[in-house]
């Protein structure tokens, strides 16, 4: 049984240390982030447009380098020269705000390209999965509730079963940790609201960590077992939706005017 955020312990996934990012000298779009995040959380971490949060996130699976600090994924450090980063990167399922498919192919194939990290290069190239991969493909649809559906084109889908099958695409790869960038910034809030559903059956019922970006406050505390608030590149909250008071909020939404222009992405 799950127990609440606030009374589960479990192992610490992924620990960030320090971690800032500079664009030049003029751009700050992480300043000294610290948290630690649980085995099978789910973790909403909330902010306007220009907060970091996307830098974080792509700096946590490193399609991003940090300027400074350090990440422990399980108790490895991930930054730094590594020769492994595939391997890395396989433990990170990535789910974009605009689903990121390839539109002419069909729905199993995008699912499948989620096992690309586990197939030698030559068989990337040409689309060579084996029976093994069609067969946690269809079990990551089912999952989403669309395996009635994999032999459709990609494009043929409806906006929400596009970002169902980036879920299933990110759980193709079978990952300690996803990254969900605003998956449902683009969605009406009935389907928003079935993504992040999805979303949350994943934590719950296979113990994995997601990590979703969100900026709509309401969504925030109906799904999130634990909040990350975030103003121009700073964590400036660490709590539960009960703790998200009018006080937390003007933190993470309000601006001087008079504060320098040098926000986080």
């Amino acid at each position: 049984m799950l127990m609440t955020a606030s009374t589960k312990t479990a192992p610490i996934v992924l620990s960030v240390r320090g971690l800032t990012k500079s664009y030049g000298n003029d751009v700050h779009a992480l300043r000294g982030i610290d948290t630690d995040v649980q085995e099978g959380e789910f973790l909403v971490i909330l902010g306007p447009s220009g907060a970091g949060k996307s830098t974080l996130m792509r700096c946590l699976n490193r399609l991003v380098e940090p300027t400074e600090g350090k990440i422990f994924h399980r108790d490895q450090e991930v930054t730094g020269k590594r020769r492994d980063l595939r391997a890395l990167r396989r433990q990170f399922g990535m789910v974009f705000q605009q689903f990121n498919l390839v539109k002419r192919l069909s729905v199993l194939t995008n699912v499948l390209t989620g096992r690309l990290a586990y197939r030698s290069t030559w068989r990337s190239l040409f689309y060579n999965f084996s029976q093994e991969d069609k067969r946690i493909a269809i079990e990551c649809l089912a999952r989403v509730n669309l395996d009635h559906k994999a032999f459709q084109r990609a494009d043929t889908l409806s906006g929400g079963e596009q970002q169902r099958v980036a879920i299933a695409r990110a759980l193709a790869q079978q990952p300690s940790i996803i990254l969900a960038d605003e998956p449902v910034a683009s969605l009406d809030p009935k389907i928003a609201r079935q993504v992040l559903t999805y979303l949350k059956q994943v934590s719950r019922e296979l113990g994995i960590t997601v990590l979703c970006n969100l900026h709509q406050v309401e969504y925030t505390r109906e799904f999130a077992e634990r909040i990350i608030g975030m103003s121009r590149g700073k964590v400036v909250f660490e709590g539960t939706a009960a703790d998200l008071d009018d006080e937390v909020l003007h933190r993470i939404y309000y601006r001087d005017p008079d504060e320098e222009e040098d926000q986080g992405r």
